[in-house]
């Protein structure tokens, strides 16, 4: 079920149909970042993690880069279109970079 929420949430963002909540909104106009860069990381970053804890499965998707990613963008795999629930620059002291691929710090 979650590859087919990332294929389904890509598919829909191709075709511009994904919303943004205001919370997604408000961080992006913060943290100065722009709605392309938050589509482009969903259709070419790389999946960090999949959260099935709300009712909609939450996709974490981290921006396509050869370095360490700057952001990473939570979307809902809401019906009947994905919505951008946040949008964050990585943070250090949180997230890792393995393999080019962002991993959750295990708290100590």
């Amino acid at each position: 079920m979650s590859e087919i929420s990332v294929q389904w949430i890509k598919e829909l963002t191709k075709k511009g149909l994904i919303e943004f909540s205001g919370h997604a909104l408000d961080r992006m106009i913060e943290r100065e970042i722009e709605d392309k860069k938050v589509i482009e990381c969903i259709l070419y970053g790389k999946v960090t993690e999949i959260q099935t804890n709300f009712e909609d499965i939450h996709v974490l998707f981290q921006e396509a880069t050869d370095k360490n990613p700057e952001i990473y963008v939570v979307v809902a795999a809401s019906y009947p279109y994905p919505v951008v629930v946040t949008v964050c620059k990585t943070d250090s002291e949180v997230w890792e970079e393995i393999n080019g691929l962002l991993k959750r710090r295990r708290k100590k």
